[in-house]
């Protein structure tokens, strides 16, 4: 994540230089030379900050070098967006007031007021003096741990692997191997290839040993050959050890890929043979091309075997028979435990522990490699109440945790460019068996600004959609569901894929789970916590107090049912300023009281981009919601009332108020967010062009909507001049609209009358309720 937040930054800065904004900040007495100081100390610090994210998990003094880097950049990225904020808001004022003077003010000494603050450039310029006043002994540190520049150090590779192995300790796989067998020993085709895919620790491997072992004893092939990739796609290491397995001795004296792939097929040309090819990560199909034209000079066929955690990887060889592994039953997975942790145990100590056994074989989750390993752990621990703790652990808190079972997770985690590493990271803040919605997933992902690598809003969605897929490609994301077009809309992590990110963001992400006994007080331990999730067991409350906010970009509520007061929320709200995702859309809010009154400090989260407030009750927003200037996310139900002054949110680009029934009207502001991209509901005044009331004819300069639109039209005859006004041709990306008339004397003369007014493309589909 740091890697990402460093470039991050270096954007920010490299943009914002060049705005006369940011020269007028330069001109505060020293700032200047500040400002250069710290681009060059994150450029340095980016040359080395990818090998310091990748030693940080086996070097606590390097963890903690990152850590420090993680807190000073996100501190730089709230002083840039409070300046930013600072400017768009007195822009937009003196636009909108005629009393403004006609002289030229200087930015640098001019005050904000925002949220409740007074900022100045002179405030702005100490802030970042101080952050300088870290970031030196940051850049000092990082020259004191020796890191590799520009090129990624990447962590060793597991242990090679081998054909041999036990087959009594693979429980479970038996069927799947007689399938993959089967295929192999087929006539199918002069090259058969059959993959083998799933994520780490589920037995991959083991199940291409068990098909080995079981071919070797059909002697169905005159030649068996394992060549453990692992590692980086090296095809004369690759070839060699094809030669080695196909009996030619030492291949070393062969210097060139073209001799050995010369000697290749010379020596399969007569055969049968079976080529395994464990743990393959290269998407690149040149990396096979060479070798495959190699061993078809088989006459009898060659039958090759890949494993791997990739979906890109299978399309890469051109499998022709693809197995994706399941998780293995929690019965499995306790043979797999048992075997392990009873060996050398008395009987009467073996029924001491089983029921506790069994219960810890249940966190595997279906994954081998964790039931084995967990296994070997409870092999050394002979009483029950150390079982006991084990099962009460989380995998991160286990001392094996690191380098038995995270170690290959973090090799797929390390193999993924660091900007999705830290939308991946993010995914943690989400308790487990979470089903995440990919479309959620990737507004909250553009909220943090992880996304940012393309300024194009449409862009980043697809940006956002690149990313899912290519972490569900690497079987990080699992139960996968896809609708009708094959595309994936919902998916899970398992819970080590959540425990390991849990590891890697320690204090940084903090999940809570509030309980009867932390009612009225909560405490996030961390003063570094930036992202947290409570969870609310019902029936209870949202705690009126919690502590470590000061740092917190991100608050997510979950739970059936819960009360909030106005107290807690006011609170909150007074000290968690840097919140830029505030959701409460998991689960809704119960609240006794006739309505809930969210309280005016909401206006101080200046830096908020995404909002959620569902309520049972009539939810009333304070007009100080509309001083959220960078709010681009706005999802409410049963509101009564919509603020008045909405044009000043000129960021919005989502407003959801489906479900809000209680409203009558919605503000004519509303037509002036000419961002807005996002509108799932309106009412909208048909009769005339009100000067209030949102009416037909504001749609005009809403050119990004997009999608679908509920559109609910007041009045009882139509304004043909005000529909004309919407400019519907104009909203290209608009593609549905659903039409309900809320006049009782709406008929068909009404309906004809508005389709004509508004002559809408011949592509568009417009469906009408109630008539």
């Amino acid at each position: 994540m740091a890697a990402a937040l460093v470039s991050f930054i270096l954007g920010q800065l490299a943009t914002i230089t060049f705005e006369t904004a940011w020269q007028e900040l330069k001109l505060v007495i020293g700032v200047e030379e500040e400002v250069r100081k710290l681009q060059s100390n994150f450029e340095a610090i980016q040359e080395v900050v990818e090998d310091a994210e990748v030693k940080q998990v086996m070097d606590k003094s390097v963890k903690r070098w990152i850590d420090k880097l993680k807190d000073v950049a996100y501190d730089m990225e709230d002083v840039l967006d409070e300046w930013t904020t600072a400017l768009s808001k007195l822009k937009t004022d003196e636009a909108e007031s005629a009393s403004v003077p006609k002289k030229k003010v200087r930015l640098s000494r001019l005050p904000f007021n925002l949220g409740g603050q007074v900022v100045r450039g002179y405030d702005i310029g100490d802030k970042i003096r101080r952050i300088n006043v870290e970031l030196d002994e940051i850049a000092k540190e990082k020259d004191r741990n020796h890191f590799a520049r520009s090129e990624i150090t990447q962590p060793r590779r597991l242990e090679r692997t081998t054909a041999y192995v036990d087959v009594s300790e693979i429980k479970g796989r038996n069927d799947v191997r007689d399938n993959i067998v089967s295929k192999l020993t087929s006539d199918e085709g002069s090259i058969q290839t059959v993959s083998i895919i799933g994520m780490c620790g589920i037995g991959k491997t083991a199940l291409a040993q068990l098909v080995v072992n079981h071919v070797k004893g059909q002697n169905s092939f005159d030649d068996v050959v394992w060549v453990c990739v692992s590692d980086f796609f090296d095809q004369i290491k690759i070839a060699r050890e094809i030669l080695e397995g196909l009996g030619c001795g030492s291949s070393r004296d062969l210097i060139s890929l073209q001799g050995l792939l010369d000697n290749i097929a010379e020596k399969v040309r007569d055969r049968k043979v079976f080529i395994v090819f464990d743990d393959v990560w290269t998407e690149r199909e040149a990396d096979w091309e060479a070798l495959r034209a190699a061993l078809q000079h088989c006459k009898h066929g060659i039958r090759i075997l890949v494993t791997t955690r990739k979906e890109s990887v299978v399309k890469v060889i051109r499998s022709s028979h693809v197995f994706r592994l399941e998780l293995l039953s929690d019965e499995i997975c306790w043979e797999i435990l048992k075997s392990k942790a009873f060996f050398g145990r008395g009987e009467s100590e073996r029924r001491d522990l089983e029921d506790v056994g069994m219960r810890i074989a249940k966190k595997c989750k279906g994954l081998a490699l964790a039931a084995k390993e967990l296994g070997s752990l409870l092999r050394q621990k002979r009483r029950r109440v150390e079982w006991e703790r084990v099962l009460n652990s989380g995998f991160w808190e286990l001392e094996i945790a690191e380098e038995y079972i995270f170690r290959p997770l973090l090799l797929s985690y390390y193999d993924l460019p660091s900007t999705i590493r830290r939308c991946l990271l993010y995914c943690a803040i989400f308790p487990k068996d979470y089903v995440m919605g990919k479309d959620e997933l990737i507004v909250h992902w553009k909220m943090q600004g992880f996304l940012n690598s393309v300024d194009d809003d449409s862009e980043m969605e697809l940006k956002g959609e690149e990313y899912f897929e290519y972490l569900a490609d690497r079987s990080l994301f699992q139960d996968l569901e896809r609708d009708d077009y094959g595309n994936i809309f919902v998916g899970k992590m398992h819970d080590l894929v959540h425990d390991c990110l849990l590891f890697m963001t320690k204090d940084e992400i903090v999940t809570k789970e509030v309980d009867s006994t932390e009612t009225w007080n909560l405490d996030l331990v961390s003063k570094r916590a930036r992202h947290s999730s409570i969870k609310i067991s019902q029936p209870n409350s949202f705690p009126i107090c919690i502590n470590g906010v000061e740092k917190l970009r991100t608050l997510i509520t979950i739970g059936e049912s819960y009360d909030v007061t106005s107290e807690g929320l006011k609170k909150l709200f007074s000290e968690a300023k840097c919140l830029r995702l505030l959701d409460f859309q998991l689960p809704r809010i119960r609240k006794v009281s006739e309505e809930i009154q969210v309280p005016e400090e909401i206006g101080n989260l200046i830096h908020l981009r995404y909002l959620t407030f569902l309520s049972y009750q009539s939810l009333e927003l304070p007009e100080s919601v509309c001083d959220l200037r960078n709010l681009e996310y706005l999802n409410i139900v049963n509101c009564s009332e919509l603020p008045k002054e909405m044009e000043k949110m000129i960021n919005l680009k989502y407003l959801y108020t489906r479900d809000c029934n209680r409203l009558s009207h919605y503000p004519k502001g509303i037509g002036r967010l000419t961002s807005l991209q996002r509108l799932d509901r309106i009412i909208a005044r048909v009769d005339c062009n009100h000067t209030k009331d949102f009416s037909v004819g504001d749609f005009q300069n809403l050119d990004l909507l997009r999608g679908d639109l509920w559109l609910e039209l007041e009045g009882n005859w139509i304004n043909i001049e005000e529909v004309e006004r919407a400019k519907l041709h104009k909203k290209i990306h608009l593609m549905e609209l659903r039409v309900v008339f809320r006049s009782n004397n709406a008929g068909h003369e009404m309906k004809d009358n508005f389709i004509k007014a508004l002559n809408p493309r011949p592509n568009f589909h417009i469906h009408f309720f109630g008539i």
